[in-house]
């Protein structure tokens, strides 16, 4: 028996671990551990082979979460409540294969009076963000077809004091915002003091509303004006 609950321990630490919110519920002291439990049951059986009692289960969330202490995000409501945003709409987002990198930033190179533009390069692909009505440089000028190409989208820029680089959470918060709302986050980017936040059209005002409010809670916290 003994082995089983250790089993069992073992089983439900790794389901925390996996699950930011729901850690995060524990270790605020917030959550409901038989609710909690009876909620993981079928994932600890499967990993253990078993079935396991749901008391056993919120035993194991007992114990953790005494072992648990909520996340200071005292850090990122600091860059948050410094922090502005702006909206740029009619958004095309295109992305090749890193193999046409070189004809990329040739276009890039002649495009003139982009109202927004940013260029992302990685390992396997580099992605193009441009306003709609310039897309068609890219379209036309590389010589190869885009891996993925969507146009008519909006780009969430937020701009942050340059201690946004060294703030760990940051945008594990900010995302995890969107994600609560169940909005999709079809591009994202964050360099120096801007995080570009590509979204649908259909999303735009509830994902504005959500991290404007995020930034206003923040600012009254600390004393700034809204």
């Amino acid at each position: 028996m003994e082995e089983r609950r250790e089993s069992i321990t073992g089983v439900v630490e790794r389901i925390v671990e996996n699950s930011p919110l729901l850690k995060e519920c524990l270790a605020s002291g917030v959550a409901n551990y038989s609710s909690v439990a009876r909620m993981i049951k079928p994932v600890v059986d499967e990993e253990l082979g078993f079935d396991a009692s749901v008391e056993s289960i919120k035993v194991a969330l007992v114990r953790l979460s005494r072992k648990m202490s909520p996340l200071d995000v005292s850090s990122v409501e600091k860059i948050l409540g410094e922090t502005s945003i702006e909206v740029k709409t009619r958004v095309t987002v295109m992305t090749y294969d890193s193999s046409s990198t070189r004809d990329v930033l040739r276009v890039v190179s002649g495009v003139q009076g982009a109202r927004f533009l940013s260029v992302v390069t990685g390992i396997t692909n580099v992605t193009v963000m441009v306003g709609d009505e310039q897309a068609r440089l890219f379209t036309e000028g590389v010589g190869s077809k885009p891996l993925f190409y969507q146009g008519g989208l909006t780009a969430i820029v937020l701009v942050s004091p340059v201690e946004n680089v060294y703030t760990p959470g940051l945008i594990a918060y900010i995302t995890s915002l969107l994600a609560q709302t169940w909005i999709n986050i079809i591009q994202i980017t964050s360099s120096y003091s801007e995080t570009v936040i590509v979204v649908s059209p259909e999303d735009t005002m509830k994902a504005f509303n959500v991290l404007n409010d995020a930034v206003s809670r923040a600012r009254k916290k600390s004393g700034r004006r809204v």
